[in-house]
């Protein structure tokens, strides 16, 4: 049985104001129904290769108090979202947003991640916001190691983009 250690609930505001923030888009070959179908299924993410899986703890339909764990690779790691944000208009955006509110490590003090996915002309565009606000104890490691953890969501969308067709 992990030890999991308390996070304080995040906000939209951290996407602007989180000591790190990594915003990435990348256009998708598909319809933003399609990659929202994907990116909202059960075991989600399983495409990518740190993400061992993922598990809704609320039923559906879905909306602003969802609750998901996911699971990480090649660690133990694991951590509860709590959606703040959940909306979806049809054939045109779709867009949810989390804080975690449990983690399987210490040092984080909040953590909010925003997906948003919009139709265009041809596919769609996937555009994903972290934002990371450290504890005391890893303000100094996250600050030395930022280019390894934006490497790491960097590849998580490019695994994202790849599962689900990077548009040419």
């Amino acid at each position: 049985m992990p030890k999991w250690f308390e996070l304080s609930a995040g906000d939209e505001s951290l996407l602007e104001t989180a000591s790190f923030v990594r915003r990435f888009s990348v256009d998708l070959s598909v319809s933003a129904e399609a990659a929202w179908a994907e990116l909202t299924r059960d075991d989600a993410l399983a495409w990518c290769g740190s993400v061992s899986g993922t598990r809704y703890l609320t039923p559906r339909p879905f909306g602003a108090g969802t609750r998901r764990e996911l699971s990480m690779r090649p660690t133990a790691l694991k951590a509860t979202e709590e959606y703040f944000r959940w909306e979806e208009t049809a054939g045109v955006r779709y867009r949810n947003t989390f804080y975690v509110s449990r983690f399987t490590a210490p040092g984080l003090r909040q953590f909010v991640e925003d997906t948003h996915v919009e139709q265009l002309t041809s596919g769609s565009r996937l555009t994903w916001t972290f934002a990371i606000e450290p504890g005391p104890v890893l303000r100094g490691p996250l600050r030395l190691g930022a280019p390894a953890v934006t490497a790491g969501l960097h590849r998580v969308v490019t695994d994202t983009a790849e599962y689900l067709g990077r548009s040419r």
